[in-house]
């Protein structure tokens, strides 16, 4: 999902790209855009080795786009949800981390967060030609799929299973957030210390912009608008992720229907968040809860105090509620906006 854009500092109206600045005299970076993940993935790498550490990092994304598919039938995640109540499935490290991640946000965010929701997602098919509301009697029938617990992991076997046939889980909404730890974590190992990545949103910064400053992020205004943003933030060494509904969905009698499902009700969410971005020191973190999303605006802001501990709530009325940490790193570029800090 890309929700987040990358800005130089003398412009505010840029897409996801990193633009050389002109006056810097160093090296310029190695750069590379391909299609992976069900998204487009760009690299920016800055060093003597970016070009190895760009390499390697392709690899490893190739690499964990095949384990972690939701639609590979060889894929780990496949496996299991084709035995889902049946066997326990054995797991490569990867996809078990992952569970147990997501067992984990699951509880802090008292299901918000849910990766079970493959079923009412094939049900939804908000991104497909023709996507219409489903019966509501369908929907009553998959929401007992949907409880996170029953996600059994057996760590001594390194395997796992889904207690109910017809599970289906789905790592979409962290599996991203993973590759772009993996991905700063491989530019480290080449000491590079200035890089961007961008999985389809999830952006990963290591260092500081070749300017030296704080790199610029653009929160993209919820109207859907291309290159418009509502706010600025200034920020270095970390993972921002938003949620929003403004890019996935079909509109039926006049109303809109995205693909954020709430676990709890069956439908698309219909909280008062428009968008929640969360910065935090990993993408796993960034990534998950960003699905406060479907929570109201308080209650989601309160999680995110006593978890990432750094958020941007726009809410559907024109307000932003911003975690108080980021006071001195915040910019308001769209005027119809208020901005509260908490």
């Amino acid at each position: 999902m890309k929700f987040i854009s990358l800005l130089n500092s003398n412009s505010l109206a840029l897409t996801v790209c990193l633009l050389l600045f002109a006056a810097c005299a160093e090296k310029p970076p190695v750069k590379i855009s391909e299609s992976r993940m069900g998204t487009v993935i760009s690299q920016t790498v800055y060093g003597n080795n970016a070009e190895k550490a760009v390499i390697e990092a392709s690899a490893r994304l190739a690499q964990l786009e095949k384990e972690l598919s939701f639609h590979d039938n060889k894929s780990d995640l496949s496996k299991l949800n084709l035995n889902a109540g049946e066997n326990f499935v054995p797991l490569k490290a990867e996809t078990l981390f992952l569970l147990k991640k997501s067992v984990y946000y699951s509880v802090i965010t008292g299901g918000a967060f849910n990766i079970l929701t493959g079923p009412l997602s094939k049900l939804w098919k908000v991104t497909s030609p023709g996507a219409d509301i489903p019966s509501e009697k369908k929907i009553k029938e998959l929401l007992p799929l949907l409880d996170y617990k029953d996600i059994i992991i057996d760590e001594k076997n390194s395997s796992a299973k889904l207690k109910r046939k017809g599970q289906m889980a789905d790592l979409g909404g962290i599996a991203k957030g993973f590759a772009a730890d993996e991905v700063i974590n491989i530019y480290k190992k080449h000491n590079i210390k200035k890089a961007f990545i961008n999985i389809g949103g999830n952006i990963g910064l290591l260092g500081k912009s070749p300017e030296g400053k704080p790199w610029r992020i653009g929160i993209q205004s919820p109207d859907g608008e291309k290159g418009k943003f509502v706010c600025v933030i200034n920020l270095s060494d970390c993972f921002i992720s938003t949620s929003g509904a403004y890019e996935r969905f079909f509109k039926k009698n006049g109303k809109s229907y995205h693909h954020i499902i709430n676990p709890k009700t069956g439908y698309p969410s219909e909280s008062d968040i428009a968008s929640a971005t969360i910065i935090a020191q990993t993408s796993v973190e960034s990534d998950a809860m960003s699905k406060v999303f479907i929570m109201n605006s308080n209650e989601a802001l309160e999680l995110i105090k006593k978890t990432s501990g750094t958020a941007v709530i726009i809410t559907k009325y024109f307000k932003i509620i911003a975690t108080e940490n980021l006071k001195d790193k915040f910019e308001l570029t769209d005027k119809r906006y208020s901005v509260e800090f908490r």
